[in-house]
Formats: C-alpha cells, sequence, structure tokens
C-alpha cells in the first residue's frame, strides 16, 4: 500500500469475494449504471443489469459485461479490463469495442471502488458505491 491510498483512505482488495456484488457509478455521466460482479466458470466479471438512458442511446445495453478479468497481478494489486464503446450519433451504431486498462482501490471499508488508469491512485477516473 502506497502513501497516496493510506492518504485517500483506500487499499487494496484482499480478494475477489469483496469485489463481488452489485456496483453503482457515480460522479459522472455515467452515473445510475449498475454493475453485478460476480463469477463466471474461472474469472470475475461485471454486467450491466441497470442502465441510464444515457448510456443506452450510446450504444450500451442490459447484459453487456462492462468489467472482465477482474484479478489481482502477482504483486497483490488488483485490475480489470473495462468496456469502451465509441458510438457515431449521426448513423446510431457501435464503431468499435475494446477493454481499457484500470487499477481498483476499495474505500469506505470495501463499499467504494475506485478505478484508476495509473497504479497511483491520485484521480479516480471511475467511481462506484456497493449497493448489494
Amino acid at each position: 500500500m502506497g502513501f497516496f491510498q493510506t492518504f485517500l483512505g483506500l487499499r487494496h482488495p484482499k480478494d475477489g469475494n469483496e469485489l463481488v456484488g452489485i456496483w453503482e457509478r457515480g460522479d459522472d455521466q455515467f452515473s445510475g449504471c449498475v454493475v453485478r460482479v460476480e463469477r463466471e466458470v474461472n474469472e470475475l466479471v461485471g454486467k450491466i443489469i441497470v442502465s441510464t438512458q444515457k448510456m443506452l442511446t450510446a450504444g450500451w445495453n442490459i447484459g453487456d459485461r462492462k468489467w472482465r478479468l477482474i484479478e489481482a497481478n502477482p504483486e497483490g494489486l488488483w485490475q480489470l479490463m473495462d468496456l469502451r464503446k465509441q458510438y457515431d450519433t449521426q448513423s446510431k451504431k457501435v464503431l468499435s469495442i475494446d477493454y481499457a486498462h484500470y487499477w481498483i482501490s476499495l474505500g469506505d471499508h470495501g463499499k467504494k471502488i475506485c478505478l484508476h488508469q495509473s497504479k497511483v491512485p491520485i484521480f479516480a477516473a471511475q467511481k462506484w458505491s456497493k449497493i448489494g
């Protein structure tokens, strides 16, 4: 655990069980999106179970695998791959789909997730709250 994580009250998950559950996104344009994290075969995945109208009109769907490959690296740092979609508003079609790498930090006694594009979590790219 680094200085910034401790200063911000964040920590790394102990194991994948802390991440299993229902998470709601907040503090950005996709606030209100809800993802269920569950074990699928030998992998933790997060699927969209509630989508916002803004997301639906940008090509996102209920059941999309928003997160995949949720796992710890050999150093014990948790990471995941987060679904991204490039959407064309003129044609109303998804032009491309890929996944971006994020680091995971837990806060508020395991009730908040912050996703960071850097190992040092100075700025959270996404914030999620556990609701179930």
